[in-house]
C-alpha cells in the first residue's frame, strides 16, 4: 500500500522510465537486425546484377513498343544501353573501367558467359520476329551493340586460353551442344535454328562456290575488346546488303532442317581483293564472321548475334548505317 499519493506517482514514474529503457534496447536490437538484413539483401541484389537485367528489360520493351503502333501511340525511340562486361579469373579487370565483372575459372564458364551475352542480345531485339526499324531500314543495315566485352590478363591462366586466344569453333561447339536451360533448345538452335555446325559450315562453303571448305569461325584475341552485336535490314533477297568493303562474301543457304537461315558473312583472315561468288575462292583462310537469318513472320533479314572485334575491319565491313544502342 502506498503511504500517500506522492509516493504512488513516484513509483509509477520509475516504472515508466524502466519501460522506456527496455523499449529503447529493443529498438536498437531491431535496428541492428534491419541494417544487417538490408546489407544481406543488397549483397544478393548486386550478385544477381538486377540493374543490368533491368536495362535489358527496358530495351526489350522499347523494341516491342517500337514495332507496335498501337502500343507506341506514335513514333518512339529505342531505349537500349550497351553493357560493359569484363571476363576475369581472379576478379580484377585492368582492361575496362567500372565494368560488370564475370568471374570464370574454366573454359566452359567462359563459353557460357559469352553464350549468355549472345542470347540476351538476341532476346532484347526480338529473336528475329520483330521489325523494330520500320520503313527507314529500306536501304540500310541497322546494328545493335548489346555488349562490349574485355578480357582480364588472368584469363590466360585458364589452360585452354594460355596462348591468349579463344577458339570460336570451340565456342560454337558449346552453343550447339548446350541447352539454354533444362529441357530447352540449345543456344545454336535458338540463334540459327540448327545445332549441326559442321553441316552449317559445309553448306556455307558450297553456297558461296568456294573451292575449299570454310572450316572456322576464327579466334578471339584476349588482348582486344569485342562487341556482341545483332542487326536488321528490311531488304531481303539482296545477298550483299551486309557488305561494306572488300574481302567479304555472302552466300544464300538452303538447308533441309530449317527455312530460317539465309546466309553467312564470310571474311578473309588474310589478304583478299574481291567480293563474293567464285572469286571468294581466292581469299586466304576465310572465316565465318556471322550468320544471317530470314525474319520469322516479318519481312526483314537479321544478323544473328555474333562476337566481332570492336572497331575492327570486320566490324566496318558490316556496313552499319546506324547503331541503335547507346554507348
Amino acid at each position: 500500500m502506498y503511504k500517500n499519493k506522492k509516493q504512488k506517482n513516484l513509483n509509477y514514474s520509475f516504472l515508466k522510465k524502466n519501460n522506456k529503457g527496455e523499449l529503447s534496447t529493443q529498438q536498437i536490437i531491431m535496428l541492428i537486425i534491419l541494417i544487417m538484413s538490408f546489407i544481406v539483401i543488397l549483397y544478393f541484389l548486386f550478385r544477381l546484377n538486377l540493374g543490368e537485367s533491368g536495362e535489358k528489360e527496358i530495351c526489350y520493351n522499347s523494341v516491342v513498343m517500337k514495332a507496335n503502333p498501337v502500343l507506341s501511340k506514335g513514333d518512339v525511340s529505342l531505349n537500349c544501353q550497351r553493357t560493359y562486361v569484363c571476363l576475369t579469373k581472379d576478379g580484377s579487370c585492368e582492361a575496362m573501367t567500372n565494368p560488370n565483372i564475370r568471374k570464370v575459372e574454366t573454359s566452359d564458364e567462359v563459353y557460357k558467359a559469352l553464350a549468355d551475352e549472345m542470347a540476351d542480345c538476341w532476346w532484347m531485339f526480338g529473336e528475329g520476329t520483330i521489325d523494330y526499324v520500320g520503313d527507314k531500314a529500306k536501304e540500310s543495315n541497322y546494328c545493335s551493340i548489346c555488349s562490349q566485352i574485355a578480357f582480364d590478363d588472368s584469363m590466360k591462366e585458364i589452360e585452354e586460353f594460355d596462348l591468349g586466344k579463344i577458339n570460336q569453333d570451340e565456342l560454337y561447339t558449346y552453343l550447339a551442344k548446350t541447352p539454354l536451360s533444362e529441357n530447352k533448345e540449345t543456344y545454336a538452335e535458338y540463334f540459327f535454328n540448327t545445332k549441326d555446325m559442321e553441316l552449317l559450315k559445309t553448306s556455307i562453303s558450297e553456297n558461296i562456290n568456294n573451292s575449299e571448305a570454310i572450316e572456322t569461325f576464327g579466334t578471339i584475341n584476349l588482348d582486344e575488346q569485342y562487341f556482341v552485336i545483332t542487326g536488321i535490314t528490311s531488304e531481303i533477297g539482296n545477298t550483299y546488303k551486309w557488305i561494306g568493303g572488300i574481302t567479304i562474301g555472302v552466300g544464300v543457304i538452303t538447308l533441309p532442317f530449317t527455312g530460317l537461315i539465309a546466309g553467312a558473312i564470310v571474311v578473309s583472315t588474310g589478304i583478299g581483293t574481291v567480293i563474293g561468288g567464285d572469286d571468294l575462292a581466292g581469299l586466304f583462310e576465310p572465316k565465318i564472321a556471322a550468320i544471317t537469318v530470314e525474319g520469322d513472320g516479318v519481312e526483314n533479314e537479321f544478323m544473328a548475334p555474333t562476337i566481332i572485334e570492336a572497331r575492327s575491319e570486320t566490324f566496318k565491313l558490316l556496313n552499319c548505317k546506324d547503331i541503335l544502342t547507346v554507348a
